[in-house]
């Protein structure tokens, strides 16, 4: 059964990672298609900047299925991957929240006052302050953040999805905040209290 588990987690890996590959060089395309010739400094800049939400949402399947697979199997998770299940959705939460901050920056780039920008970082800035108080509230309540990350990814795509020009949002913004949802779903579910007689012992 371990090896068939082990190969099934390598041949998810390169999916995954071969998905990932292939979405990044089909933003840098589109980038460099509508702009022309870009400096190679500010491709590579947006490549990492794509990787954050990228990488958040394909490493996010990847712990989701196989604590999935190993949770049917075996009732339970591996104490490892358990750690990873408890500290994924809360670290993926402040990746994203610091990916959707970026955006905010962009109001530097207009002509106003001082005071105007401030009012625009301010308001750009909303939705990263609002996950932000939910991340707050959720970090030692799973079942708080599987609710509040879920409701957000709804208002993401209802807001910022609207057309099918907007449709990379979906991957930029909505999946991988749903997968924070789901990350915090299976750190609610999945991770079984100790027995009691283990938690008497660590008590004493």
């Amino acid at each position: 059964m371990e090896p068939k588990q082990s190969q099934f987690n390598r041949i998810l890996l390169v999916i995954l990672v071969v998905l990932y590959v292939v979405t990044i060089a089909a933003f840098i395309t589109a980038e460099l298609t509508a702009a022309g010739a870009v400096e190679w400094w500010k491709v590579l800049l947006n490549i990492l900047i794509l990787s954050i939400p990228l990488v958040l949402l394909y490493g996010g399947i990847y712990v989701l299925v196989v604590a999935w697979r190993e949770h049917a199997s075996l009732g339970q998770v591996s104490p490892p991957l358990a750690r990873v299940i408890h500290w994924a959705p809360r670290l993926a939460a402040i990746l994203i929240i610091f990916f959707v901050s970026l955006f905010s920056l962009d109001v530097f780039e207009m002509e106003a006052t001082p005071l105007e920008l401030l009012g625009g970082f301010i308001m750009h800035s909303l939705p990263a302050i609002v996950m932000l108080v939910l991340l707050i509230f959720a970090w030692k309540r799973p079942a708080v953040g599987f609710v509040a990350f879920l409701i957000a990814a709804a208002l993401f795509a209802i807001l910022f999805v609207r057309s099918i020009y907007s449709l990379p949002n979906l991957l930029l913004f909505v999946f991988p905040i749903l997968l924070v949802a789901f990350l915090f779903y299976a750190d609610w579910k999945w991770l079984a209290p100790p027995p009691p007689d283990q938690a008497d012992t660590a008590a004493v």
